[in-house]
């Protein structure tokens, strides 16, 4: 088992856990602030999410190395 790879894995988790928190607070602040325009606030949850899903699969494919 390679060890190097299972932290890695963990961290992507933890990673993409995190990115999605701050997802969350940084949607609430700007639907209640009305600080952007409506494509804006799209734009930005589509980049998110994006970076999210990136991450989630880093930390499957880490996942699959240590298992393999």
């Amino acid at each position: 088992m390679n060890y190097m790879h299972l932290i890695c894995s963990f961290s992507f988790f933890g990673a993409a856990f995190a990115f999605y928190k701050i997802h969350k607070l940084w949607r609430k602040d700007v639907t209640e602030n009305d600080k952007l325009y409506k494509f804006q606030i799209k734009a930005g949850n589509f980049k998110h999410w994006i970076g999210i899903i990136m991450l989630i699969i880093a930390g499957i494919v880490y996942l699959f190395k240590v298992i393999g």
